[in-house]
Order: structure tokens, then sequence, then C-alpha cells
């Protein structure tokens, strides 16, 4: 069974003229290349582009029912993507512009027209309405992807607030008991002399525990508070010697691992900035990497300047932090190993460097160790 191709739709395009040997010529022309439909009427035409669609209506302007250029305006308000050509014998190319321009026409032809120039002209008018309708396609097609966007980003934000309001409500429900929790520790902490060894062993971890606890109730409340935003002061701010006294608050931890903590400063920086959660973020920062820099090694904390900005760089050796590390409720370091916490510290720090216009990047690598650079903007 021989395999049937189907033949390609031509374009459809309309002729109007009340003379009928000039229907008859254009036919004979323009039917090898298009579908075309012949009209005597300039009223018939108007009904048929009502019903139809046609890429490309060609007129002839001295008709006795309407001129060309009046039933080409009429046509655009009815298919204004529809290609318009006015064929006319007018000689005085001013009246020929003034017709144009009203009647919103693609070309005019001058009569006799040639053949092979119609026909080019036909071709490029056709062209002209397929672009037209790919372009309105593809706008329609991009209004849709904009509104699913618009949705989806506004579903986005519902479950954010939503994520916001559960975390806080259950931080605040969990104060309650942990509060009866501490006030009970602290008693057995008061009497832990006169309990059996195993007791004061017990009490000593029921104390530990609330103070975990309230550790990470106390950092999902931080970070909700810092996610919905909120006012920032600004105020006078040395890094440098803000960021040795938070330092000297991590000194049992510095010494307890044998790190060598180093904190250079090469720009005397300052920032205009909020002091209390500046403070804050760069007390996450130096956490975060307390608890996953080996023992026996070095941190080291770089102020610098750099285009305008304050640049405060802390690299460490040990284990890398993933592509996610910013990210809220992360693991800090390997997903493999337990790892205390809830993963907020770095995001902590990211939204508060954020809050100050700034930008926070990690880069970690096993062998080169880990990077995080805090570019904020600088007071000077």
């Amino acid at each position: 069974m021989a395999l049937v191709i189907p033949k390609k739709q031509m374009d459809p395009i309309l002729i109007v003229d009340d003379e009928k040997d000039n229907l008859q010529a254009l036919h004979r022309l323009l039917r090898p290349l298009f579908k075309v439909t012949e009209c005597l009427s300039p009223i018939e035409a108007l009904k048929l582009v009502q019903k139809n669609e046609y890429h490309v209506v060609v007129s002839d302007q001295r008709m006795a029912e309407m001129p060309g250029v009046d039933l080409l305006e009429k046509v655009k308000s009815i298919a204004p993507d529809t290609t318009r050509i006015l064929l006319t014998g007018y000689t005085d190319i001013e009246s020929v512009i003034a017709a144009i321009n009203r009647g919103h026409i693609y070309r005019y032809i001058a009569k006799p027209w040639d053949p092979e120039e119609l026909k080019i002209i036909l071709r490029q008018a056709n062209e002209a309405y397929c672009l037209r309708r790919e372009l309105a396609r593809k706008n329609e097609d991009l209004s849709r992807s904009n509104q699913k966007l618009e949705k989806a980003l506004e579903e986005l934000k519902r479950l954010d607030r939503a994520k916001a309001r559960f975390l806080s409500l259950i931080s605040h429900e969990l104060n309650t008991p942990l509060t009866v929790l501490s006030s009970y520790a602290g008693l057995l902490t008061q009497k832990k002399e006169e309990l059996p060894m195993d007791a004061q062993k017990a009490s000593d971890a029921i104390q530990s525990a609330c103070d975990r606890f309230a550790s990470i109730i106390n950092e999902v409340l931080t970070f909700v508070k810092l996610e919905s935003g909120g006012d920032y002061r600004a105020e006078r701010f040395d890094v440098a010697k803000e960021l040795r006294l938070i330092r000297e608050g991590f000194q049992q931890d510095i010494v307890s691992k044998n790190i060598a903590f180093k904190v250079v400063d090469s720009a005397q920086a300052k920032l205009s900035c909020d002091p209390e959660k500046m403070r804050l973020g760069f007390r996450k920062l130096i956490e975060n990497a307390l608890m996953l820099s080996p023992k026996n090694r070095e941190v080291r904390l770089s102020i610098s300047r750099q285009n305008g900005n304050v640049v405060c760089s802390l690299w460490r050796a040990g284990e890398t932090l993933s592509e996610h590390a910013l990210a809220a409720l992360e693991p800090p370091g390997n997903e493999l190993r337990h790892q205390k916490g809830l993963g907020l510290g770095l995001a902590i720090c990211k939204l508060i460097v954020e809050g100050h216009g700034g930008e926070m990047k990690v880069t970690s690598d096993s062998a080169a160790g880990t990077l995080i650079t805090l570019f904020l903007p600088s007071e000077e």
C-alpha cells in the first residue's frame, strides 16, 4: 500500500473587487500560492471576514458600494491581525498615503501591477500575519505561565507564612512545659549535694537537656522573627573590636579543642548596622566554625574592604558544607553524622546579612577547607 502524504494546507486570502475580470486575473495568478476566496461585494466581504479567518485581505480602492480603504478599516476592527493590502489606480501619492494611514494598511499596490512583484508582496503580507499570530500565541502562553507562576508564588508565600506560624506556635507551646522542667531542675540542682551520686548525675543530665531545649526554642523563635522582617537600627559598629569580644565568649570551646583562632584586620572597618543583630549573626558564624572544625587546627577570620563593602571571611578546615548549607533546617555538616541543633545557625546569619543589604557566600572543599564570606555595605 502506497504511503499517502497529505498536502500542506494553503494559507487563505480574500480578494475583493467589484470588477469580475480583475478577480479572475488575480485568482489565476495567486491560486498556486494561496487558497483564494473571491468577492465582488465589500458588504459580502465583511460577512465573510466575520465567519472565516483570512491571512490577507486584498481590496480594490474604487468600488461602488464602498471605497477599499473604508472596507479595510472595517476589516481591521473585525480581524485586527489580518494583513490588509489596497489596490489603487490613483496617481496622487498624498491621497494614497492618507488612505493607508486611515485604514492601517500594510501596503498599497498600484495598477497595473507587476505579477511577480504582486506575488512577493502577498508572500510578505502572509508572513507578517503568521508572525503576528505566532507572537500573539507566545504572548498568551507567557501570560498563562506568568499567571501560574504568580499562583505558585502566592502559594509559596502562604506556605511560608504557615511554616512561620507553626514554628512560632510550637516554640511558644514548648516553652510552657520547659519552664516547669527548668524550675524542678533548678530545685534539684540546689539540693544536689544531698542526693545520691546517681541522682546527682540524673540532675545534671536534666539541667543539660533543659538548657539545650531552651537554646533550640530560642533559635527557632529568632529565625521566625528575622524571616518576618522588621526594623533594623543603624548604629556605628567597629567590626574588628566586636569580633574579638565575640571570640572571647567562645574561649572555653576554643581551648577545649585547642584551636588557633585568629582575627586579622587589614581594614579598620566600620559598619552602620543594627549592633544586636550583627553580633548575633557573627556569633552564629563562629559557633558553626568551632562546631565543625577539627581539634588542634586553625580558624581564621579576616576583615578587609572590597568594592565599597566590608568583607569578613572565615576559613576553617574539617567537614565540608553542602550546597544548601545556608538554607533553614539544613544539617550544618555531613548528613550521615549526627549533628546538634536544627541547622538554623548559618540561616540566621544569612538573614541578618541580607537584612543589612549584604550577601553571604560559601565555598567548601575537603582539600582546601571551608570559606564563608560576608559582604556588608561599608559605612564609608
